[in-house]
């Protein structure tokens, strides 16, 4: 197993995604201090500069590979973490990974019966203490009903769980689905008055502390305008919640949104020229080796077209990144966008114009399944969204899912992406 992990310390932080021009703004960057040392555990956290060394390349954007031994390790699921520590002593978060180490098979080439399915609610009682499904033992179950009351529950969001177990005593992974019981509406057709509408920034003082909007009651309030005093904030990111209450009491979900007050400008009240831009795709040679885009210098660039040379990229999803610097040889953050495209064969991007089915020619632009080599493009907005069904294992090299887009895989189906 081969897991390829990049960490940076970078300082700032990129999350500025408007109030600017496109590609046209920049940042006084930080010089982040380099990392001294990555380590990685398995299952147990040995504790910070206890857990096993790696090594690396790269100073404070560094790249480390870790090839791990599975002979030692039990079959059945295992968690792998890794960190990174800086000069300065300072740890990184924990990165998590988990993963499968398969079950032996005692070369027989049967896969063992399914003789149990089980689901449950909100708790998990135990393997093999859940509610049982009546099935018929085999080795692929699929179309399974299930009729599940929800009576006995309170209103509000719940999950469901479901997982088997095979005749050598073998569970799978659970599957879980989020699902809500409504709230009930009393007889009464009309939806409650929202009476409050309350707003904070950074941290959440509570329900009913922050502060108010003002309001007219009513069922439904849009084009709310809220006049939010920047003055008193610190340069840098912020989060602003807000949030509303109804006549019943019950509050809404939180609506945050992230952004940025930014810092001030080193030279007085004139915005440095922006003097260069680059772009890079997939692979980011570092700042200042990027393919070069010509420009003309100045404060704020709008509508920059340029072209990209794709000539030596393999036809497939890939990402585009684009940034700028200005005349104080500050950066700005990278703006990145999904693409497909390239030379070679042409991208198999689902069309959904037959059925939902992965496996069907007619719903795939190359009129094939894709295969282990290809990168797969899924759209959004098609006749039908893809399914992988039960029985059925689907493979590609990589998968760009379009904003809006979904790909189901039922139980007992799969999707193999990579080599």
């Amino acid at each position: 197993m081969n897991f390829q992990i990049i960490y940076t310390n970078s300082k700032l932080q990129k999350w500025a995604l408007f109030l600017f021009s496109i590609f046209c703004f920049s940042f006084v960057q930080a010089q982040a201090p380099d990392i001294s040392r990555i380590e990685y555990f398995i299952d147990s956290d040995p504790g910070y500069g206890k857990a096993t060394s790696l090594s690396f390349t790269g100073t404070n954007d560094a790249a480390a590979t870790l090839n791990l031994n599975l002979v030692p390790l039990a079959s059945g699921v295992h968690i792998v973490g890794m960190r990174s520590r800086d000069v300065h002593g300072a740890w990184s978060l924990d990165n998590e990974f988990i993963f499968l180490k398969p079950y032996p098979n005692n070369n027989a080439v049967v896969q063992p019966n399914i003789n149990r399915v089980e689901w449950y609610m909100d708790n998990d009682p135990g393997y093999g203490n859940g509610t049982p499904i009546t099935i018929t033992a085999g080795q692929n179950l699929s179309g399974l009903a299930i009729n599940i009351s929800l009576t006995p529950l309170s209103s509000g969001v719940h999950i469901v769980d479901i997982r088997s177990r095979d005749a050598n005593g073998a569970w799978s992974l659970d599957n879980k689905w989020l699902f809500l019981k409504p709230y009930p509406n009393n007889g009464a057709i009309v939806q409650p008055d929202v009476t409050r509408v309350e707003w904070y920034l950074d941290s959440d003082p509570g329900y009913g502390n922050g502060t108010p909007v003002t309001i007219t009651a009513g069922q439904d309030l849009s084009g709310l305008a809220i006049n939010i005093g920047l003055t008193p904030l610190s340069s840098g990111v912020h989060i602003v919640g807000i949030r509303s209450r109804d006549a019943n009491g019950a509050w809404s979900i939180d609506n945050k949104w992230i952004f940025l007050k930014p810092y001030p400008l080193t030279n007085g009240n004139v915005q440095p020229n922006i003097t260069a831009m680059e772009y890079y795709i997939d692979t980011d040679p570092g700042y200042g080796h990027a393919s070069a885009v010509t420009i003309t210098a100045g404060p704020n660039l709008n509508n920059v077209v340029f072209t990209a040379d794709i000539s030596a990229v393999a036809n497939g999803a890939h990402k585009l990144g684009i940034r700028s610097r200005d005349a104080n040889g500050a950066w700005s953050i990278d703006n990145e966008f999904d693409f497909s495209g390239g030379n070679g064969a042409a991208v198999p991007t689902w069309t959904g114009t037959i059925s939902t089915s992965w496996i069907n020619t007619g719903n795939w632009s190359t009129g094939k399944v894709p295969v282990a080599t290809d990168s797969v493009v899924i759209n959004s907005g098609t006749p039908f969204p893809p399914i992988i069904s039960s029985g059925v294992t689907g493979t590609c090299k990589s998968i760009l899912v379009k904003s809006g887009a979904i790909v189901t895989i039922s139980l007992g189906g799969a999707l193999k992406v990579g080599p």
